[in-house]
C-alpha cells in the first residue's frame, strides 16, 4: 500500500531545501483543504544542512569534476581466442548434423537443431544442386495438387494446425538451370512450422548460409524420437570425412 504522505525535496538558488508533502485525502481524516484532484499539498522550507552527511553540489562543483581516465583494456584480449571473426547466429545456437544420400547419391541434407529443439532444414554443401555451377531457377513448395506447404498455418506452443511430416515427406521441389528438378525430403518426423517464403522471389539465396536466408523450412520434430533421429545423422566431423572419402572414390 502506498504511504499516506509522499515527500519530494527540491532546492533553489537561495540555498534552501523545499520539502513538498502530498497527502491522499481519501485516506486522511484531517480537515485539510484540497483541490479537485483530491490531493492537498503543504510546502515546508528548511535551511540546507551542510555537513559531512549531506552535501549539495553546485554548478561550479559539477563543472570542476573530472572523470578519471579510462584504463588500458588491451590486456583484456590476450586470453581470448579471437581469429578475426565472430560466430554467426546459427553457429552459436544451432547444433549441425547431416544426412547423406537421402534418395540418391549426393542427395545430402543439413539439419540444424536449435537449443529449443526446433530444426532448420537446408541443403548440404555437397548436394548435387551446388555442383557444376548450376543456377537455381525456382523453389516450389506446392508438392502436389492437394498439398501446398505455403498454406501451412500454426498457432500456440503446440503448433496447432501445422502440417504433419514424415521422414519421406516432400518439403519442396527445386528446379535448376541444367533442366533437372530435385525433390527435397523432410528427413524427420514432426510438424512444419514455416517455410522460407523469400526463396520464392530469390531462389539463388539458397546458396547463402542459413543466417542470410539459405534454408528451406523450420520443423518441430517429434521430441520423443529426437535422440533416435540424431543417431542416424552425421556430425560435422563425420560428414567432412565421408565427403572426402566419396570424392577420392569418385576420382579413381
Amino acid at each position: 500500500m502506498e504511504p499516506l504522505c509522499k515527500k519530494l525535496k527540491t532546492n533553489d538558488s537561495s540555498g534552501k531545501v523545499n520539502v513538498i508533502e502530498s497527502y491522499d485525502v481519501e485516506r486522511c481524516d484531517t480537515n485539510l483543504q484540497f483541490d479537485k484532484h483530491k490531493n492537498v499539498t503543504r510546502l515546508k522550507t528548511y535551511e540546507a544542512v551542510k555537513d559531512e552527511d549531506s552535501v549539495l553540489l553546485t554548478n561550479e562543483d559539477e563543472d570542476s569534476f573530472v572523470f578519471p581516465p579510462d584504463d588500458d583494456i588491451s590486456d583484456m584480449l590476450e586470453d581470448i581466442d579471437y581469429n578475426g571473426s565472430l560466430p554467426t547466429i546459427t553457429e552459436r545456437y544451432f547444433s549441425t548434423y547431416y544426412k547423406v544420400n537421402v534418395q540418391r547419391p549426393e542427395d545430402d541434407m543439413c539439419i540444424r537443431i536449435h537449443s529449443n529443439r526446433i530444426c532448420m532444414i537446408s541443403i548440404a554443401p555437397s548436394h548435387t544442386i551446388f555442383q557444376n555451377g548450376k543456377k537455381i531457377l525456382k523453389v516450389d513448395y506446392k508438392v502436389s495438387d492437394k498439398l501446398d506447404r505455403m498454406l501451412n498455418k500454426v498457432s500456440g506452443k503446440s503448433k496447432h494446425g501445422a502440417q504433419p511430416l514424415q521422414a519421406n515427406s516432400n518439403i519442396c521441389t527445386i528446379s535448376c538451370s541444367d533442366g533437372q528438378t530435385y525433390t527435397i525430403k523432410c528427413c524427420m518426423i514432426g510438424k512444419l512450422i514455416e517455410v522460407n517464403e523469400i526463396l520464392l522471389h530469390n531462389p539463388e539465396l539458397l546458396k547463402e548460409p542459413p543466417h542470410k536466408g539459405g534454408y528451406l523450412a523450420l520443423v518441430l520434430p517429434n521430441l520423443k524420437l529426437l535422440d533416435k533421429m540424431k543417431d542416424t545423422l552425421l556430425t560435422p566431423e563425420q560428414y567432412k570425412e565421408y565427403v572426402l572419402s566419396r570424392v577420392k572414390t569418385e576420382s579413381l
